[in-house]
């Protein structure tokens, strides 16, 4: 009976130990005037998932509390009316973490008030790469032989910022480790896939880059632990691959999968190609033999939901009948051309690569003479850049129909076209043949053309 008692006062005593983790915070202020709300992201495979939102109060200040919080980061995010700022910041939460910010706009600048010596380091990290991804921002006009200098001045920084990571927090020192080395290779890529007036050959790369766009590079899914890796992985996997080999429509993704030497980060690499696809039967025939990749619930659900949506675009269903004016002042719509077969080439006098195939547009144009085949240019240009749009196709000798849509029009939304060059391909009688159609640098659209005469 002794022993009984003994037992039963020793696991109360255990009981008694193991309290509830206690929960986090996150609160401050943000300045920012037009500013009504703030939203709370955590990390799922490595994007941003919105955890929570709450509205600032009279005095511009906020407050989450995190009841039972994951150790690792977390994203914040100013609003206007429930619509979240492209910047976010980021933070490292864990259990009985108190943190209070100082926000003064959506640019990046912000202070720790309070926080751990955990989001003290992380501060100092996000204000040294600060600068430099700015300059890789749309709205940064810097160009390669400016940014290149600047990547080789902050080299130094970074070895001693990385030497400073010895916090009591083992897995905080190996995450930001990691960040430091992931927000410098993706702000690095940044400046080779944004648009700019001018693009570097190779030749002209410092030799970091070398260190960065090599096939086996990303190994290791803890990559994903950041709200940037997904997007990281998919900018990484793009750059690599074109140093393989020519990239075409039939070896894009056997070459980008072929530079990622991790099944979970292949099946991320993936998911996020998805939404370049516009075209039911093409998505399918590609993505058929890489199924195995889709290791995830997350994954196998982005997957229907892709299916689904792309169904409303299938080979067969009646195009969207556009209607805009042409370069001598007519009307052209899709309607209007029926009888021919079509090709819309969707571009801009700005898109390098849009103006990169121009020439190849002007051979297949040549190659087609005489042919049912209408080739029709569709310029996405600002209204008040119509001029300047005429005068580059008259410099440029474009033939074929030039129409202006002046800005992204109803039919870029209704294909929901985030991106240029777009090149589609519609049958004699209007229908769609597919809206993700190849390039006519490619070898696959001439023969798909003939086709349908």
């Amino acid at each position: 009976m002794k022993k009984m008692i003994l037992l039963l006062a020793a696991l109360a005593g255990m009981k008694a130990t193991y309290a509830a983790p206690s929960p986090a915070m996150i609160s401050g202020n943000c300045a920012l005037k037009t500013a009504n709300g703030m939203k709370l992201y955590n990390v799922k495979e490595g994007r941003l998932v919105e955890f929570a939102s709450t509205t600032l109060d009279t005095a511009h200040n906020f407050a989450f509390a995190i009841p039972v919080p994951t150790a690792g980061y977390y994203y914040l995010a100013m609003s206007v009316d429930g619509k979240a700022s492209r910047n976010n910041i980021r933070v490292y939460l864990q259990a009985g973490e108190q943190v209070t910010l100082d926000i003064q706009d959506d640019q990046g600048h912000y202070s720790v008030l309070k926080g751990g010596e955990e989001n003290k380091l992380l501060y100092t990290w996000q204000q040294l790469i600060g600068p430099l991804k700015s300059k890789t921002s749309l709205n940064d006009t810097t160009t390669y032989r400016a940014f290149f200098p600047a990547v080789d001045a902050i080299q130094p920084a970074v070895a001693t910022f990385k030497k400073s990571i010895h916090t009591k927090n083992g897995v905080f020192n190996r995450l930001l480790t990691m960040t430091v080395d992931a927000d410098m290779e993706s702000t690095a890529m940044g400046i080779l896939v944004m648009p700019r007036s001018m693009h570097p050959d190779r030749k002209h790369m410092p030799a970091y880059y070398n260190t960065i766009l090599q096939p086996k590079h990303y190994c290791s899914a803890a990559i994903l632990e950041l709200g940037e890796g997904a997007d990281l992985v998919q900018r990484y996997a793009m750059l690599a691959a074109s140093r393989l080999d020519s990239i075409t429509l039939a070896n894009r993704v056997e070459l980008s999968l072929s530079v990622l030497c991790n099944d979970t980060l292949k099946g991320v690499w993936l998911m996020n190609d998805f939404r370049s696809y516009r075209s039911l039967e093409k998505f399918d025939a590609v993505f058929a033999p890489y199924k195995q990749y889709l290791l995830t619930d997350n994954m196998q659900k982005a997957l229907f939901e892709t299916r689904k949506a792309l169904s409303t675009f299938k080979k067969g269903t009646t195009g969207y009948n556009f209607s805009f004016p042409g370069i001598n002042g007519d009307t052209v719509s899709l309607a209007s051309l029926k009888g021919k077969v079509v090709l819309v080439d969707m571009w801009a006098t700005w898109c390098g690569p849009c103006k990169k195939e121009i020439p190849f547009m002007q051979e297949l144009e040549a190659a087609m003479y005489g042919k049912n085949v209408a080739f029709v240019s569709i310029s996405t240009d600002k209204a008040e850049d119509k001029e300047k749009w005429k005068a580059f196709v008259k410099e440029k000798k474009m033939g074929g129909i030039q129409l202006f849509a002046g800005g992204w029009s109803d039919m870029q939304k209704f294909y929901d076209v985030n991106g240029i060059p777009r090149f589609m391909v519609f049958d004699k009688q209007g229908n769609i043949v597919s809206v993700d159609a190849p390039r006519p640098s490619m070898p696959e659209l001439k023969p798909l053309l003939e086709s349908l005469l």
